[in-house]
């Protein structure tokens, strides 16, 4: 079948979604702009931990990005999670009472971090949250990071105004009340005040030791990391935890929440091409959803409710006008973007320019992606591992190894060298979904396809045929 022919007609039949998506990824966007946004994408009070590997457990493990709560939940958010019809998880011994008919901190309580709630208890809050809990590696990632820290701070010694542990003040100390013990990420009380509930379960094995379990597996008891107010400063480190029964309500477990999410920029270059801005921004979002869980992406049923990906666009003008007219108002300018705001990233897409012989009739697009503040993001997010996919030539300004493409290998990926590239915007949508298929994990990756036949195969639609992304 001639190639240019069968990507003719598939970039025909790409473009009327493409632009149903496209608006509606352009809605976000102004949402976003104006401050309103709804529940699950809220990351108010959340501090972004950025993915990478360490060693867990005797084994390499790779711990997704993700979002975590600033602090531990306060009996202010508890009770308002009470007050919308979930008061079966109070009980008389937190700080909480009943007035009026009314769940309310006791006085002088309401900025402390709840506790006297089960793990059950905890997880019903973050599913209304629109949030989960931590799982055991992440809560270790966010706490001890790589390098492997004793504490939320480093290796130094656990002094009192660090954090409340030992009985200092006998009780837990309202949340944030310990600036000098947050972690490098900006988050409080990991080490002392309350321990904090993981969502893993563990189970007995024949030796009576405990074994770690999957998730779905409903092992006896549960994961507590971290030690609390009552601990002395041996049991604060970083490596302690328990493994407590799930209904267990002690005066000295609270938790945290945490979000999925995978940040991608988007630098769109002047007389960018429309359908490769489209296909990378609303793929992403109409790929990046799952369940309250985290289980799988884009459910049958139901309203999405977390987002899996945040795709942030960048240019290097409040306005960039696209190849067929279409203004862009970028979320960010890239000459702004700092080092540390390219840390999180977990990728960069660059929709293609194109020259003075279409669109715009300008050059300014080349001019674009041989920027040194566009390269030396590309580099930066490439070195910290993250996947860079493009449809031009911005790798050669960043001085990034390109795979080759061609009609034979429309896209080309390099696992080694984390960079993609493919031939043109008739295989965009091929390349949107490789950098989903990258960031994700492969069960993931293959509910999206299950919950998207209409994308992936069909009588009649477009597919993507690239035999890296079946």
């Amino acid at each position: 079948m001639n190639f240019l022919w069968t990507h003719r007609g598939r970039m025909a039949a790409t473009g009327l979604w493409l632009l149903v998506l496209l608006s509606a990824a352009d809605d976000q966007g102004r949402l976003l702009a104006k401050g309103r946004l709804p529940r699950w994408r809220d990351n108010a009070g959340m501090e972004f931990v950025r993915g990478g590997v360490f060693t867990y457990r005797g084994q390499s493990v790779r711990v997704r990005s993700f979002y975590m709560d600033r602090y531990e939940v306060t009996n202010a958010e508890y009770c308002r999670f009470l007050n919308d019809g979930n008061g079966k998880h109070w009980n008389p011994n937190q700080e909480i009472e009943k007035r009026d008919g009314r769940f309310v901190p006791k006085p002088g309580k309401k900025p402390w971090p709840v506790y006297a709630v089960s793990w059950y208890d905890a997880a019903a809050y973050a599913r209304w949250a629109k949030k989960r809990l931590p799982t055991d590696a992440e809560w270790l990632w966010a706490a001890a990071g790589k390098e492997g820290r004793r504490f939320a701070w480093g290796n130094e010694p656990i002094p009192p105004e660090r954090a409340n542990f030992g009985m200092n003040v006998g009780h837990p100390q309202p949340v944030g009340s310990y600036p000098k013990g947050r972690s490098p990420d900006g988050i409080f009380d990991l080490t002392g005040n309350v321990a904090e509930w993981c969502d893993d379960w563990y189970e007995l094995a024949k030796t009576g030791e405990l074994k770690r379990t999957a998730v779905s597996d409903r092992g006896p008891r549960k994961i507590r990391r971290a030690g609390c107010f009552a601990m002395p400063a041996e049991r604060e480190v970083n490596s302690e935890f328990g493994t407590p029964s799930p209904d267990y309500r002690p005066k000295c477990i609270g938790f945290r929440c945490v979000r999925p999410a995978r940040r991608v920029l988007v630098i769109v270059p002047e007389n960018f091409a429309e359908l490769e801005y489209a296909a990378y921004t609303a793929v992403l979002a109409w790929a990046g959803h799952t369940n309250p869980d985290g289980d799988y992406m884009m459910p049958k049923s139901g309203a999405p409710s977390v987002p899996l990906f945040e795709v942030v666009v960048a240019g290097l003008r409040p306005e960039v006008r696209g190849m067929g007219g279409t203004t862009v108002r970028p979320h960010r300018l890239v000459q702004d973007l700092t080092d540390r705001e390219s840390d999180r990233f977990d990728a960069v897409a660059v929709p293609s320019c194109v020259g003075s012989g279409r669109g715009q009739h300008t050059d300014q697009g080349w001019d674009d992606l041989a920027h040194p503040r566009v390269a030396a993001v590309l580099r930066r997010v490439h070195q910290n591992g993250g996947i860079i996919s493009t449809i031009c030539g911005a790798q050669a300004a960043a001085k990034l190894p390109i795979p080759q493409a061609g009609p034979e290998q429309p896209v080309a990926f390099d696992p080694q060298a984390r960079i993609a590239t493919s031939v043109g915007p008739a295989v965009v949508v091929e390349a949107a979904c490789l950098v989903v298929q990258q960031l994700v994990r492969p069960e993931q990756y293959r509910s999206f396809r299950k919950y998207n036949p209409w994308l992936f195969g069909g009588q009649d639609q477009f597919p993507p045929r690239i035999e890296s992304l079946r």
